[in-house]
């Protein structure tokens, strides 16, 4: 049997042999983003299951017929999204992110970087899965194990040891101390420059949130409070409103704006104070 525990909407979800199990009520009532891609309202242990359900038929995610190539943008300034386009760009060289059924991967190809975090939710822990592996090895990704291990540091010093020079990693918000050892690695490690964003932040605590925005390039505010109130002030450059994005460092700043130019669709950019967040369009609640 191959299990995967992940969050979807703060509910804590346990998937085993293609089989979804909600185990708690969703912590977020409601999401605008959610609400967008997916038209509920009001979030549940039923919206969760239906929105899981979605990407395992539309992606096979979670199981052997793992989609992991895609030039599909479900999400406006998602990480996948940002980090695609920057790929392309040359503004990234590889990326290590996380996909169930493999743990750590680095990989060079913007289709696969998308297919593997288009979907992608807070993933805590996951088990082999053979057929996502060996397809991930077969277009060129390096795996950190075969045990689907996850740890994004290890993940880093693998793609600087193959070779790659600008290196974005994704890092799950509660795990700040990882960006803070990354941030330290990177300054020491002159060949090789982590760009570091940090995604999945609701309801991490201020003094994370804090470390995360000293250490990040790009910070997700997702539900989190802290990460509103401790971006307020900063030299910063905030994407979105709902969700806002805010991007901390210069090569934060590259990122976003390159996703702005190959954006399609209508944006709107002026001066304004960080963070900008209408009260009613944020996720209920802040936590």
């Amino acid at each position: 049997m191959v299990e995967h525990l992940l969050e979807m909407a703060k509910a804590l979800v346990k998937i085993r042999d293609g089989k979804i199990e909600v185990l708690s009520d969703p912590r977020i009532a409601s999401c605008p983003l959610r609400r967008g891609l997916y038209g509920w309202e009001k979030e549940s242990r039923e919206t969760v299951e239906t929105a899981l359900r979605e990407h395992m038929q539309t992606m096979g995610m979670y199981g052997p017929d793992r989609v992991l190539e895609t030039a599909l943008e479900p999400v406006a300034f998602g990480a996948s999204e940002i980090l695609m386009d920057g790929m392309r760009e040359g503004l990234v060289d590889a990326a290590v992110v996380v996909c169930e059924g493999a743990g750590t991967v680095v990989t060079d190809r913007p289709e696969v970087l998308q297919a593997v975090g288009a979907h992608m939710t807070g993933l805590l822990r996951t088990e082999p899965v053979k057929e996502i592996q060996d397809g991930l090895l077969a277009r060129g990704c390096l795996l950190l194990d075969r045990r689907a291990g996850v740890d994004q540091l290890k993940g880093f010093e693998m793609a600087a040891l193959a070779g790659y020079k600008r290196i974005a990693v994704t890092i799950a918000g509660d795990r700040a101390d990882d960006a803070r050892a990354l941030r330290e690695k990177g300054d020491k490690d002159t060949d090789a420059r982590p760009l570091i964003l940090a995604v999945h932040t609701t309801g991490i605590t201020e003094a994370c949130a804090r470390t995360l925005a000293d250490s990040c390039d790009l910070v997700w505010s997702c539900a989190s409070k802290a990460v509103r109130e401790v971006v307020s002030g900063r030299d910063a450059l905030q994407i979105g409103i709902s969700i806002p994005v805010f991007a901390l460092t210069y090569e934060g700043r590259r990122l976003l704006l390159n996703r702005a130019l190959h954006f399609k669709g209508s944006l709107v950019v002026h001066r304004a104070s960080i963070p900008l967040i209408p009260e009613d369009k944020q996720p209920d609640p802040l936590t």
